[in-house]
Order: structure tokens, then sequence, then C-alpha cells
């Protein structure tokens, strides 16, 4: 198989900044007389620039998001499975822009570029910036580039960090965002590390204050390598780990760090593969990133709360007007999951549009550098938007449903699978809608279709959906396969005003003939699985759904029931309901 073509030959630009008098103004009262910016670019340019995606990088990153130079044979952008033709982020349909960021030592000004007013390099005097200056650098140089909205803004890491504050701070000027692996600001146990890893910069006696650059003893590689290596850690996760090195000892490839352990830690070090692979990722990280950058940007984000500054994550959230794509990443220290879902529930408490993933690839933070092809499986829905037609047995299945809810009313459909009955709704009834679903490959089925669809578990407590926030539930083909239905019927009487519930009636007569003549269970289309093979867990009949809302103060507002046979009909006609449906609807509310 061939694998999907790349971006071609990129070459790095450097834009100086058109500045109003005085410089630019640094949010906690600095200036920079200069700012140079360098930035590469992919993907066509229309005169009107409405296909612009901006990506900001992480932490250590840079401008060279796809790509290759014009004196390399392959590709080196550090997101090759993500940007290009085809790809996530189509290269023949969007312009793809990614600039270094303030600070950093890529090209955009940072402690290492030359001080206007000395001529030479700024070091201690650089001054102290946060990450709302980052992005007004970024807003500035798509300015002198004509762009003035994005069809879209994306960042992982600390990268997802910029797109919030982005996002809070210039509503209007994004139509689409994705955060990856990220948050509103630090957690706690993130903020540690890099304490710990600054620590060990500037204890390093050749960090002289910051002003190394034309010091003959050097810079301060051990701070800096170490400060790597404290980071490196929380970039994978503890399953990673133990499945990569363990106790292994050292192999060829990971000895290549040996050298770095020899000079620096011979006496205490070990012959492990995890220290080799250590020392490794030091030693690479030395030859292309400088303390003064690592500190400037690790200071920044360490200091930037969106809630603190715009008064709560609710308001950040009401100040979004861009559909926002959530991702979350199983293992990830520095940005939990949790994370992520309270963005995505301060969203919907704002009536905002959000759809959230999460990947369960077990590799921790770095999973959104390393794992492009899971990843793109959502990004790639999620830039497309690729409605569809609901097959003709879909929409007769949901029919009876789509009668039962109200014209203009907020849906939220639990166990919404590819989002069939949302697509629906939104199509004839003006409905707006979101989606709960726990399978990766439904998800995004859903968020293509332009469909709001978060990540969750009906089971787990449906966390993420504020009280009160629908008009009406819809739980269909779901109550007979979560483990506890009747706390899972109060807790989406809770969510919504209303519900619909349907599921297969386990006491029609043709079950009850199977069992007494056969002795077996049915495999019928209401009933498709073995029993071996069945997500069902429960025996649900019409008789034992109205007497447990009853037990729980549910009041049922309308039954509706269906018949696959004749037999069955007429059952139903004769009012013999829990005798002849095969497939009972019902809407509910409280008592």
């Amino acid at each position: 198989m061939t694998s999907k073509p790349t971006v071609d030959v990129v070459e790095t630009h450097m834009t100086t900044l058109d500045l109003p008098p005085g410089g630019f103004r640094l949010e906690e009262g600095g200036t920079l007389a200069r700012v140079d910016v360098a930035w590469e670019s992919c993907g066509p340019e229309r005169p009107e620039n409405d296909n612009v995606v901006f990506i900001c990088h992480a932490l250590t990153g840079d401008a060279h998001v796809a790509g290759r130079y014009a004196n390399e044979t392959e590709s080196s952008g550090w997101w090759d499975g993500i940007v290009g033709p085809g790809k996530a982020i189509d290269t023949t349909r969007y312009r793809v822009i990614c600039a270094n960021v303030l600070g950093g030592c890529k090209g955009t000004t940072g402690p290492s570029s030359v001080n206007p007013a000395t001529g030479r390099p700024y070091g201690s005097a650089f001054p102290r910036f946060t990450i709302g200056d980052t992005v007004e650098v970024y807003r500035a140089l798509l300015r002198q580039l004509g762009v003035t909205h994005l069809a879209a803004l994306v960042g992982g890491s600390f990268g997802g960090i910029q797109v919030i504050e982005w996002l809070a701070a210039h509503p209007g000027e994004v139509d689409k965002a994705v955060m990856i692996a990220s948050g509103a600001a630090l957690n706690a146990q993130a903020l540690a590390f890099d304490i710990v890893g600054r620590y060990a910069i500037t204890l390093d006696p050749k960090w002289q204050n910051g002003d190394y650059y034309d010091s003959p003893a050097g810079r301060p590689d051990v701070g800096l390598a170490q400060a790597r290596q404290v980071a490196h850690i929380t970039y994978l996760s503890l399953d990673l780990l133990n499945r990569r090195f363990g106790r292994k000892p050292q192999d060829t490839w990971l000895a290549k760090g040996k050298e770095w352990l020899e000079e620096h830690a011979a006496r205490f070090g070990t012959t492990l593969a995890i220290e080799s692979y250590l020392n490794y990722q030091a030693k690479k990280f030395l030859a292309r990133f400088d303390a003064n950058s690592y500190l400037q940007i690790t200071h920044a984000m360490d200091r930037y709360d969106a809630a603190e500054k715009y008064g709560s994550l609710d308001e950040v959230c009401r100040r979004v007007t861009a559909r926002l794509l959530l991702i979350s990443i199983s293992g990830d220290w520095l940005f939990s999951t949790d994370q992520s879902r309270s963005i995505a529930t301060g969203m919907l408490k704002a009536g905002k549009s959000v759809d959230y993933s999460h990947l369960d690839i077990k590799v921790g933070h770095d999973g959104f550098l390393t794992h492009t092809k899971e990843l793109a499986k959502v990004m790639v829905g999620f830039f497309r938007d690729d409605a569809r037609e609901v097959p003709p047995e879909k929409k007769r299945k949901f029919a009876p449903i789509v009668d039962m809810v109200p014209a203009g009313s907020r849906v939220l459909d639990i166990g919404c699978g590819t989002g069939s009955l949302l697509h629906l709704l939104r199509a004839g009834k003006n409905v707006r809608g979101t989606g709960i679903e726990i399978e990766y490959d439904r998800i995004c089925a859903g968020i293509a279709d332009g469909l709001d669809v978060l990540y969750d578990d009906a089971d787990e407590g449906l966390d993420l959906i504020p009280d009160h926030a629908y008009d009406l539930a819809v739980l269909s083909e779901t109550l007979q396969t979560v483990r506890h239905p009747r706390e899972l019927l109060g807790r989406i009487l809770n969510k919504a005003g209303e519900a619909i519930v349907s599921f297969p009636n386990f006491a029609s007569y043709r079950i009850r003939l199977l069992l007494l003549f056969r002795g077996h269970l049915p495999v019928n289309p209401q009933l498709p699985f073995e029993w071996y093979d069945t997500p069902n867990i429960h025996v649900v009949t019409l008789k034992d759904f109205r007497a447990l809302c009853a037990k729980e103060g549910i009041a049922i507002k309308e039954i509706r029931t269906e018949a696959d046979t004749f037999l069955g009909r007429l059952f139903l006609k004769l009012g013999l309901l829990n005798l002849g449906a095969t497939r009972v609807i019902a809407r509910l509310a409280r008592a």
C-alpha cells in the first residue's frame, strides 16, 4: 500500500512586524523595539485568505510543521502525519501557517536574538512575556500577510493553551478550533516538573543569570539537559515506559546517549536502557534549543490560567464563538482527561458547539506527535464535515422517535452511535443536538457529519453534561446495555426535562414461544446477537419498565409499541402490548 503524499519543499520566511511608535508593548509592561517572526506555509493561497489554518506548536517545537527543506530528501516536519495533501488538515484545500513562538530560538525574537539597543544578545535583558503576548505576535504576523480571519486554529499541549487564549481574547476570529492534550492551565504536577527543570538550568554555574552567550565558559548545557530529561519523562505514560524500557539493559540504539552519561554522571550512572534513553534525548535537545528560551517559555506557560484571567472557565467558554474539538490522551501526566472534560462542560453550559474525543492509546502526552494515524481519524472529519445520507433502514427505525421530538428543541442523544438520529433531527426538525458515545470510530463518524459528539460513558454518570441543559434526552436501544439502568433514568431526567427511551421487549409472544418450545433465546432483527456475544446485559419487558418508572417517580407521558408480525400487531390492537410488542418507545418526565 502506498503512503499518502506529503507536503513538498517549504522554506522558512522571516517577517519583521510593523510596530507602533514605542515598539511592541507586552502585557506585563515591557516593550520590544523590534519583533522578527519565523514562519512557514504550505497549501494554496487564495486572494480572499478564507482557507487559512494556523497551527500553534508545542513547547519546544517550531514553525516546520510539514514538508521538507530544499537540501533534504525526505519530509522532516513534526506533524507530517496530520498536515499534507489528503490528510487530516488537507493542504489541497487549506493554507497552513505555523510560526515560531515569541521567546523561542528558531528565528522569532527571543533571548538569543540581538538587542537593538546593545548590539548583543538580549540574555537577561529579554522582557517577561505572556501567553497573550505570543498570540498578539501571531495575529500581527497574520495581519501583515493579509489574514484577519481563520478557517481553523489548532494546537497541541502548549499550543493548545495558546488556542484557548486566542479564542477567549478575540471572539469571532476563528471558525473552528482544535485543542489536543491541553487545557486552560497547567495542573500542579505539571507545574512541579517545570519548576524543577528551571532550577536545573538556573543552578548551573554556566547560566550566569542568562548572560552566557559570549562567555568563554560556555552554555549551561548540564542544566538544560537535566531540564529536558525531567520534562521528557512527563511526555511518556508509565505504561509505555514499562513496556519500552522496564529494567532492560542498554542496547545499541539507546547507547547513543552513553557519552553524555560518561561525561556528566559516570560515577552513579547505570547500564539501564531508560537512563541511556534519557541521556540520548538530552544530547539531541542541546543541539537545537536554548536554555533562556526554555526558561522564558515555560515560565509564561506556568503563569497562564485562562479561568483566572477571564474570571472563570465558564466565562472563557462563553467568549468562544468557534466550533471546538477537544482531544485528550490516556496516560497524559501533563494535561489530564478531566481538564479537557471541564472545558467541554463549560462549552455546553454556554450553549456552544463542542466535540470531545479521547485517544485510548496508552502512550501519554506525546501521543499527539507519535500516533498521528489515530489522531487523524477524528481530525479529518472535523475539517471536512462530510454530511452523509442516513440509510433507509435507520430512517424507518428512528421515524417514531423523530415524530415525538418537538421542532427546534435541544436534544441529548445518549449512545448516539454514528449520529444517524441526530442527523435526521437536525435535517427534519431543526434540532440542536449533542451525542454521547464511547466508541472512537463512531465518534469520528458523528463529528464528520458536523454533529457535536462527546466521549462519555452513560454508566459513569454523564458528568460532562450540565443539569437542565437540554429539553429532551434520547436513550435509543441503550437501556438494556448499561450496568445501572435505574440510576441512568434518574440522571437523564436531571440533564433534560423529558426523555424518550426505546428498548426491545423481551416479553413479546415470539420470545415466549421460542423459550417454551425451543428452549433458547432468539436471534432476530430486534435481538441480533447470540447470548454469549450480546451487549444486552438486562432483560427488559414493558411491564417491568412500567413498574420501575412507578417506583422511581417517573411519569410515562406516552407509550408507542411496534410489532414485526401480523399476530404481534393483532395483539397490540387488542391492547395486549406486553405480549405483542417487539419494541417499546416511551416518553418520560419527572412525576
